[in-house]
């Protein structure tokens, strides 16, 4: 039997992450992937021929700590840092365009509202304090619900935590702002990919992400997002998403480290309690004294593991995780760029390089939510959207572009029919609603593909497509992720650990949970420092 010190179950980034750690700490790590390449929904696809980007987005969160340490840049990891950064256009013909420069950013807030010009500034000055407050760190094991509701020491430490983690982000923003616009704007980052709505209370948990960030890390970089007025505001990645996942493999590979593709792992070896390796789909064997999953608690404890080697209680605790998401993909192949209605004469191809958003106001977001609730495909979807092409004209051929968006809130389970009949239905009305925003934009379409979420989770291993593999709600964080009593990054079974994006810090790309995870493992190994807890 071949042995490794370590073998990582699945090469998204987290994966790659733990693994590049892990193996500039010296150790012989593995890393296989179920796919022909690593990287999972951030890895390079080919939507069509000569149409190369990736299902996800951004890489608004990632890490600059995880870039600095891995030195992803040298790996040839590089950013465009397209000015605007954000088009958040509204159907009465007005829009957000999100600019770099503080003033320019503050000139579209006024054209809102003059007075929530103070107002916006107001709610993250709150939320960087509270951040600060509370000392949370998103590079340590999560603390607790005890340990955390221990910090707040003042009545004003309870209030500020009831706000966010128990009040819904619409309640939130309507303390701090009077624009239903902005309010839009901005209440769209508490529910996307999550299972709520902007009026269900703890939706605004997820604009503490990038405070916390802040509050954890000294680390500054010219793509970090977190020091930018808004969010949305890093670069985008030169060669697309893919690019990232690239250069995490190259810093891996430079330090002895070695991927399989078209390896799954289909068990877990434990002998006498302990882990002693993995089975993959051809029935080879391979002995390693340490295993970590990137993949979803249900896989890795329900099918991974044979269920003599858990106790009863743990796998009902997990088979009651709620496996919910309601993420569409659509990717069309264009011959050129439609301008937005909205954008300002002269700066049509300035909104159209960037990162684009649509879900004109809370109603309309919860009406989205809504729906999904009840099993329907929403009326309303909201958009989350990108021309990569814009950033890198090499991602397409000639004179072509990609439109690249992923779609909330289309559930998992229909109330009724099924996705195979219901994908390009929809796929379809996704496409008239953009074009509401984006006129001629059906006149341009060489191509086009749906991903209905039963796809991506076939796909991707994405839990009933999920992005996130469980909400980012009070529910699912801090001492709560995955599991209470298991946030450490450890399992039931020693040697078997999880760095995937069910563990702390949560989804998105960050690289946070991968990081946090080696130093567990590198912690335990007695190879690296002491683990704060």
């Amino acid at each position: 039997m071949k042995r490794y010190d370590a073998i990582v179950a699945g090469g998204g980034h987290n994966g790659l992450t733990c693994a590049a750690y892990l193996a500039r700490a010296g150790m012989r790590v593995l890393v296989c992937e179920r796919r022909h390449v690593v990287g999972g929904p951030c890895a390079e696809y080919e939507y069509f021929p000569g149409y190369r980007a990736s299902i996800t987005n951004s890489p608004g969160s990632l890490e600059p700590k995880v870039v600095a340490d891995l030195e992803l840049e040298r790996h040839g990891l590089k950013f465009t840092h397209p000015d605007p950064t954000l088009m958040f256009p509204f159907p009465d013909g007005r829009a957000f365009i999100g600019w770099r420069e503080r003033e320019r950013a503050t000139e579209q807030i006024r054209q809102f509202s003059a007075r929530d010009v103070d107002g916006y500034a107001a709610l993250f000055d709150f939320l960087n304090r509270f951040a600060e407050r509370l000392g949370v760190s998103l590079f340590e094991a999560p603390p607790t619900l005890r340990a955390l509701t221990a910090r707040l020491e003042t009545p004003e430490d309870e209030e500020a935590f009831a706000r966010v983690f128990l009040g819904s982000v619409a309640d939130l923003l309507d303390e701090f702002l009077e624009s239903g616009h902005l309010k839009s704007m901005l209440a769209m980052l508490g529910v996307m990919s999550n299972w709520t709505s902007p009026l269900s209370p703890g939706s605004a948990t997820w604009l503490m992400m990038r405070p916390m960030s802040l509050a954890s890390s000294s680390v500054a970089a010219d793509h970090d997002p977190r020091r930018q007025v808004l969010r949305g505001s890093t670069g985008l990645p030169l060669g697309g998403m893919g690019s990232i996942v690239r250069a995490m493999r190259r810093s891996f590979e430079a330090a002895g480290g070695e991927v399989r593709t078209e390896c799954e792992v289909r068990r877990v070896l434990v002998t006498g309690g302990r882990v002693a390796g993995v089975v993959l789909a051809d029935g080879e064997e391979i002995g390693a004294g340490t295993v970590i999953s990137n993949l979803d608690p249900w896989t890795t404890y329900l099918d991974l593991i044979d269920a003599s080697c858990l106790e009863p209680g743990f796998r009902a605790a997990v088979e009651r995780l709620p496996r919910r998401g309601s993420a569409f993909k659509v990717a069309l192949a264009l011959d050129g760029i439609p301008g937005f209605a909205a954008a300002p004469k002269g700066l049509e191809r300035a909104c159209a390089g960037c990162q684009f958003r649509i879900a004109p106001s809370i109603e309309y977001q919860d009406r989205a939510f809504d729906d999904a609730k009840r099993g329907r495909p929403s009326r309303g979807p909201v958009f989350w959207g990108l021309f990569p092409t814009m950033a890198d004209p090499r991602l397409a051929p000639p004179g072509r572009h990609i439109l690249s968006a992923n779609i909330f809130h289309a559930p998992a389970e229909l109330r009724e029919g099924s996705w195979a009949i219901e994908r390009d239905r929809f796929g379809e009305h996704c496409i008239d609603v953009l074009g509401e925003y984006l006129p001629g934009l059906r006149d341009r379409i060489v191509e086009q593909r749906f991903w209905s979420p039963a796809d991506l989770e076939a796909e991707f291993g994405l839990p009933g497509a999920n992005i996130t593999h469980l909400d980012m709600t009070p529910r699912h964080m801090f001492g709560l992720r995955p599991l209470a009593g298991f946030s450490d990054y450890r399992s039931p079974i020693e040697g078997l650990y999880a760095c995937g994006s069910s563990t702390w810090p949560g989804g998105t790309v960050t690289g946070a949970p991968g990081h946090n995870a080696s130093r567990r493992v590198l912690a335990d190994l007695g190879k690296g420092g002491p683990w704060v807890m």
